[in-house]
């Protein structure tokens, strides 16, 4: 096959297909079309189950597996909710399993390579620039949060998803969520004024 074809398809032609068209031709035997959707989400993919897990070879693990259960129920989709609202879901249903049966205390390091992506939680200083120290205090307040509020500050903030597509992600209603994102910003504030130490229920 020559390169830049896929299945009789050009790379150029894939990546200018919505996730709806790869996935009909994939389920039509374009079978090598799922790549296309494996990269369009992948680096997302990973880059949440790292910072809700702390591990970038456990996230990576995850993403994984998340891809692999997408690829076996593709057929099974109904479409009823976005591709990437299904994908999320396996992928945030995959890290809370994770958790659960890994969990230790002082496991969780969440990835703050961006926080300042959490300017909306009201945790940033005045002068709208984290240092170092206080991105390392954000870090550990983060990390301190319990898994329910730490997934949707993660899906809200660093991924920028909105509560209605938070919602459907995580099966719980619109009002929930809201109000778990609003006592997750309480919570942050409250532990990077005690210095971000301990976990917050």
């Amino acid at each position: 096959m020559p390169a830049g074809i896929v299945c009789g398809c050009t790379i150029e032609a894939a990546e200018q297909m919505t996730d709806e068209e790869l996935i009909g031709r994939v389920r039509n035997g374009e079978t090598r079309l799922f790549g296309e959707l494996v990269r369009r989400y992948q680096d997302t993919v990973f880059a949440m189950a790292q910072r809700l897990l702390g591990s970038p070879q456990d996230a990576e693990d995850v993403a994984q597996e998340a891809f692999l259960r997408v690829h076996r129920g593709l057929e099974g989709f109904k479409g009823n909710a976005k591709f990437s609202t299904w994908l999320y879901r396996i992928a945030c249903n995959l890290c809370t399993d994770w958790l659960r049966k890994n969990r230790r205390p002082g496991r969780a390091t969440t990835a703050l390579d961006d926080t300042a992506e959490l300017a909306d939680a009201g945790v940033q200083p005045e002068q709208g620039l984290l240092e170092a120290e206080e991105l390392e205090r954000l870090g550990h307040a983060l990390a301190g949060l319990r898994e329910r509020y730490r997934s949707l500050v993660v899906l809200h903030y660093y991924q920028g998803l909105p509560c209605q597509q938070i919602s459907e992600i995580l099966g719980m209603p619109l009002k929930t969520v809201e109000t778990r994102l609003y006592r997750a910003r309480r919570m942050l504030r409250e532990s990077l004024e005690k210095g971000g130490q301990g976990a917050m229920r």
